[in-house]
């Protein structure tokens, strides 16, 4: 999620007022029509893109990068997510991700996947706001917040279980709560801007501290099922195995960079 402050807040929530009945037809369409049955959000969500589209998950040092989107000559995307972010911002970039991937209007029609280009066209606050409702189901973090198993707990500790609970980033989980109005305008001022260690406020409630943590998952089983899949001239199906090999030492390069 891009870093934003409390001076960011009223455009921000403004917009968000202007999209709410659009992107939550879209949340409801996808869970409808793409999500699998029995799946919890985030791992469905995976899955989701796995079935339509071609997954990649690998760390790589820049961690201001979240992921990305190529459009391919058919009518699927290849989806990439830097898995040496905090767990909790590869969920948000996943679902801002997935948001673009049901909104592409446009389909090519050519098999060949190797020619593509990053997609920069979608509304990123859309993206945005589809992560955030997917994420905080509104009747589900109303009776998480309100519940009376955490009303002995202050409202900070409240908002880092929340954190633990839907896997979500910290300022997305405050705008949430802020929109569906279970915490105050002075509450959102007092902690938007606050600098915090994490790790350390985890710790100090017993917290797990794994959503904080970098996944370091290395998964490119969609590329390689995709080679085996279709029969290509011997000199197509070079050039791809030769891009999927590229690709692989890219991120195993990325990965090494990441513990030097």
């Amino acid at each position: 999620m891009p870093e934003i402050t409390f001076e960011d807040l009223p455009q921000l929530l403004k917009e968000n007022k202007e999209i709410r009945s659009e992107i939550r037809m879209s949340v409801n369409q996808y869970l409808q029509t793409y999500h699998p049955k029995g799946w919890n959000r985030i791992d469905g969500a995976k899955k989701a893109i796995e079935q339509n589209h071609y997954l990649i998950e690998a760390p790589i040092q820049d961690l201001t990068f979240g992921g990305f989107i190529r459009t391919t000559n058919n009518d699927k995307s290849i989806f990439y997510i830097n898995t040496a972010q905090p767990r909790m911002y590869q969920n948000f970039v996943l679902f801002h991700e997935l948001y673009h991937l049901i909104t592409i209007a446009e389909k090519i029609e050519d098999l060949h996947f190797i020619q593509a280009e990053i997609d920069n066209s979608s509304n990123e606050r859309k993206a945005d706001y589809f992560a955030s409702l997917l994420l905080l189901d509104e009747y589900e973090l109303r009776s998480f917040f309100s519940g009376p198993e955490n009303q002995q707990e202050s409202l900070f500790t409240k908002i880092l279980l929340c954190m633990i609970t839907f896997k979500a980033p910290y300022k997305a989980i405050l705008i949430r709560l802020y929109e569906l109005s279970l915490i105050e305008l002075n509450d959102l001022e007092e902690l938007f801007d606050k600098k915090l260690n994490f790790i350390k406020e985890f710790q100090d409630r017993g917290i797990d501290t794994y959503i904080l943590e970098a996944s370091n998952v290395k998964n490119f089983k969609s590329l390689e099922t995709l080679m085996a899949r279709y029969s290509l001239p011997a000199a197509a199906q070079q050039s791809n195995n030769k891009i999927l090999e590229e690709i692989k030492s890219f991120f195993s390069k990325a990965g090494k960079e990441n513990k030097s």
